[in-house]
């Protein structure tokens, strides 16, 4: 599968729009007097699809929320907004309305499938529940429907699955259980918000092929809320750009995502670009600091007398100072785990890795806390990486402590390693829940610079964050390793950021090492694995002019 989008040349000429199955006039939402949305005016006709593209806090999800007359409590939408589905008015009180047009003629699949789905249901009874509040009484016809549902959105054995629970499937799967209960009412309009952004590249690519085609045989219209410029072109006839509750931008996407006039749109289109370039490359400095040799690693067996799973199978690295090494894969491939291996938070099964010229073995001695100090890692999720109780002073202020740093000299260094991840002083009185996702993020990396580490181990640090913040922690790392000089092993499953900020690539598959290449020559014509070859291939890349 190739599922392409160009930023650079237009995309197929859509026909004229039809008149708007869905019309919004003015949409105001306000919040104890302060407005979130303001003045928002969108149409969406039938068999048209509109993305609604913006950062985190822009006000889109808001938005999608109120076509459905789902805002939570505490919000109000002022009187002056008008809503019309097929020329028909709805007020923001009109409950009854909304309950009428809820799954039948509107529907909307939400960003966190296992967060929507009932853990203790089967996906076919969840299905089945939908489908009895669409109306259809009879149980028989609903079992057929459940399956005729998920085999439209292209699930293997319908009857079996339905028989899973949640937790049984993959986020792809998932994510589509949720499209076919969306579908259970046969609705005019589909919604989706995020449907893509925790999905990995390939499963990525699926999901947006499967909505053009249930568009394609449906006549739909779909409303998509997303963040990626790359999800956007590939799936909308227009384009909304959001930016703190307005709408800055908006036309054509074929015009908006080549031809941006808004600065704020030209700065998303901008950063998209960015990782389309090929960095320079950096000679090889030399002296290998961590080097890892025949590494596996076991989980314990899930049963009683049971078999232990193996994760890592004899993977081979090294990494050398100024260099990075990128560690690409999708979820589960195992590279996670690889990497808290190196970093010493994972005991080997088989195999050895020797940091600094102290050699790790299976049953042997753990790395000297001297040594620890040395690798440092920063996680994938930073909210979970700071205690919630802290400020991020003293979250600073504890490696600090732990290499016996006196307390009066803790404040200037925190104070330094903020700045030099472009945070303020006064951030070290805030807590991790008072700084955006970004911010969190430099506050991780700020903590790790702080043991003055030789390797940094980077995993997934970029997966949750929007475009033009991924840009800006990609410059952060690559002008911090050529002021400080240290090896990094970059873990990630975005293939345009892994080979942007890497010397050298690594791809993982179920545990091993299926292809290594230089960063500069990760492309169709150049791997060798089928494996690396599909992941390429099912990219939303945007093409060359």
């Amino acid at each position: 599968m190739n599922v392409q989008v160009s930023l650079n040349t237009p995309a197929k000429k859509a026909p004229p729009a039809p008149a708007p199955l869905l019309s919004l006039r003015n949409l105001v939402i306000a919040k104890a007097g302060r407005r979130l949305v303001d003045g928002v005016s969108l149409e969406i006709a039938a068999g048209r699809t509109l993305a609604v593209i913006g950062e985190s806090g822009s006000g889109k999800s808001l938005t999608a929320l109120a076509l459905l007359g789902l805002l939570p409590e505490g919000l109000d939408i002022d009187e002056a907004t008008r809503i019309a589905v097929d020329g028909r008015e709805l007020g923001p009180r009109d409950e009854r309305g909304w309950r009428a047009l809820r799954g039948r003629r509107i529907a909307m699949v939400f960003q966190d499938p296992m967060a929507c789905l009932n853990p203790f249901m089967r996906v076919g009874d969840q299905i089945d529940e939908a489908l009895r509040r669409a109306g259809i009484a009879s149980r028989t016809e609903r079992r057929q429907r459940t399956a005729e549902r998920l085999a439209e959105v292209e699930l293997p054995a319908p009857e079996t699955l339905a028989r899973r629970y949640p937790h049984e499937l993959s986020g792809g799967q998932q994510q589509r259980v949720m499209i076919a209960m969306a579908l259970a009412g046969a609705p005019d309009l589909l919604i989706a918000d995020e449907p893509t952004s925790a999905l990995d590249a390939s499963v990525q690519a699926e999901i947006v092929a499967l909505l053009a085609r249930l568009q394609a045989r449906r006549g739909l219209a779909l409303l998509i809320i997303t963040h990626d410029l790359s999800v956007a072109g590939a799936l909308a006839h227009e384009v909304a750009v959001m930016q703190r509750g307005r709408v800055v931008e908006a036309g054509p996407a074929a015009e908006v995502l080549v031809r941006p006039r808004d600065p704020y749109t030209a700065r998303l289109v901008g950063a998209r670009r960015r990782l389309d370039e090929v960095a320079p490359h950096r000679p090889d400095a030399g002296g290998v600091i961590v080097e890892a040799e025949g590494l596996c690693v076991d989980y314990a067996a899930r049963r009683l007398f049971g078999a232990p799973h193996r994760a890592v199978h004899e993977a081979a690295l090294s990494l050398v100072p100024g260099r990075t090494v990128g560690l690409l894969g999708e979820s589960g491939s195992g590279k996670s785990t690889l990497a808290a291996a190196l970093a010493g938070l994972r005991p080997l099964s088989a195999g050895r890795v020797r940091l600094l010229g102290h050699e790790v073995v299976p049953g042997g001695r753990p790395l000297p806390r001297t040594l620890r100090r040395q690798c440092q890692m920063v996680f994938q999720n930073p909210y979970g990486a700071l205690n919630p109780r802290l400020t991020i002073g003293w979250a600073l202020a504890e490696p600090l402590a732990l290499m016996g740093v006196p307390a009066r000299e803790r404040e200037a260094r925190i104070a330094l390693a903020l700045k030099e991840v472009g945070l303020e002083h006064e951030h070290a009185a805030r807590f991790p829940h008072q700084l955006s996702g970004g911010q969190r993020q430099r506050a991780c990396i700020a903590r790790a610079l702080l043991c003055e580490p030789r390797v940094l181990i980077c995993d997934e640090v970029i997966s949750a964050l929007d475009m033009s913040v991924k840009v800006q922690i990609l410059d952060l790392l690559r002008r911090l390793q050529q002021e400080r000089g240290f090896a990094m092993l970059f873990v990630g499953h975005d293939i345009e950021a892994v080979r942007w900020i890497a010397d050298e690539v690594l791809v993982m598959n179920r545990g091993r090492i299926v292809e290594r290449c230089a960063a500069d020559a990760l492309d169709e014509a150049h791997v060798r694995d089928p494996y690396t070859q599909r992941l390429l291939a099912s990219r939303l890349l945007p093409r060359a002019a």
